[in-house]
């Protein structure tokens, strides 16, 4: 898919916010504070679109409360577009760049790259048996210039 497509299916925010809810809450909506499975959309000039309360705990929630998206100002189209790109990239990419393309701030892009790469990262890495090999970095000191490098505080067997 390209980043084109990827604009023609998620067209507007509402439409990003579908697609997280469904993601997010694949069984149903369930309060992030307490775990219960009723609540109700709250709508008017300060609540913000995709704001729930929970019939039980009567707290607010939204899709992206207590995930590491939580506290997020950004718009959900440019957080699609920053998974689309650290996704897609063969070699990972840097947060200058991943804020040049998305035209947000460095500090803004680091903390969303993490986030992204923590919603990707599997739970409970390293479980079970780690086998790890052995690796010997250096050796002998290598002549420069028919002269010996100096080793520790400068004293140097000639």
């Amino acid at each position: 898919m390209t980043l084109d497509q990827l604009r023609e299916h998620f067209a507007d925010e509402a439409a990003c916010l579908t697609f997280f809810e469904s993601v997010i809450w694949a069984d149903g909506r369930i309060c992030s504070h307490c775990g219960y499975g009723k609540s109700y959309p709250l709508r008017g000039k300060t609540s913000r679109p995709g704001t729930h309360e929970c019939a039980r705990c009567k707290k607010q929630f939204r899709v992206t409360t207590k995930t590491p998206m939580h506290s997020t100002k950004l718009p959900f189209w440019k957080w699609l577009q920053g998974m689309y790109y650290i996704v897609n990239s063969s070699k990972g990419v840097s947060s200058v760049v991943l804020g040049r393309w998305l035209g947000i701030s460095q500090p803004a892009a680091w903390k969303m790259g993490h986030a992204i790469r923590e919603m990707m990262a599997p739970s409970g890495q390293l479980n079970g048996i780690v086998e790890l090999d052995e690796k010997y970095l250096g050796g002998k000191p290598r002549p420069h210039d028919g002269k010996p490098h100096k080793r520790g505080r400068g004293t140097a067997k000639q």
